[in-house]
């Protein structure tokens, strides 16, 4: 039998120690631990510190245990949910290392990179780590048209359009929710979403449609 290699186990070990925390404890436990996990703290198995970009990935990872798409936003019975990432390779690389052969709503999972607005029209996530510029704006409001669920970190992602946006806080992962952006599309998020973010905000379009 072939023996896997230390590069090999510690990968598996720190994927295990993701989805142990993230998935396993439930819905309102994994973000609650997730909540309390720090950008810095060292993982025991293997001694090294997970990265932002794997802690991100993993509240991407649970988002859409909180949301609910209308029917038409997928092609049929059985399309995947996916997620994409514009502008995120780490984030996007740790994402699929966690959802690898995974489900989420009944759905399995898929993610790919986009490039530009067009490139959304069947994505239900839509992570975005780039700062304001025409192109992240036109993916947002393609987003909306589209009920894509729109995750980003800058710190005017929301009043752009945005709908969640991520940040570390006091060495803390927390999110904030525009309901305004959500409220324009028909995807519908939990209240047990709303009461775990940092803050539920309800901003205008941007475009003042």
């Amino acid at each position: 039998m072939r023996r896997a290699s230390p590069r090999n186990r510690q990968t598996t070990m720190r994927r295990a120690r993701l989805l142990g925390n993230f998935v396993a404890v439930g819905l309102m436990g994994c973000f609650a631990m997730i909540s309390c996990l720090r950008a810095s703290a060292a993982s025991p198995q293997t001694g090294t510190a997970l990265s932002q970009a794997e802690i991100r990935a993993a509240f991407i990872f649970n988002f859409p245990k909180f949301a609910e798409w209308p029917t038409q936003t997928y092609a049929d019975a059985g399309a995947p949910l996916t997620v994409c990432f514009l502008g995120a390779d780490d984030v996007r690389s740790a994402f699929q290392s966690i959802s690898a052969g995974k489900a989420l709503n009944g759905r399995l999972l898929e993610n790919r990179t986009v490039k530009s607005a067009e490139d959304i029209r069947s994505c239900q996530v839509l992570y975005v780590d780039l700062p304001r510029s025409p192109a992240v704006l036109d993916a947002l409001k393609y987003a909306r048209h589209c009920n894509s669920l729109a995750i980003g970190t800058s710190d005017d992602f929301l009043t752009c359009g945005g709908m969640i946006r991520l940040q570390i806080e006091n060495k803390r992962m927390r999110f904030d929710v525009n309901v305004g952006a959500v409220g324009r599309t028909k995807i519908k998020l939990s209240s047990k979403l709303l009461a775990l973010a940092r803050s539920v905000v309800d901003l205008p379009d941007p475009a003042g449609n």
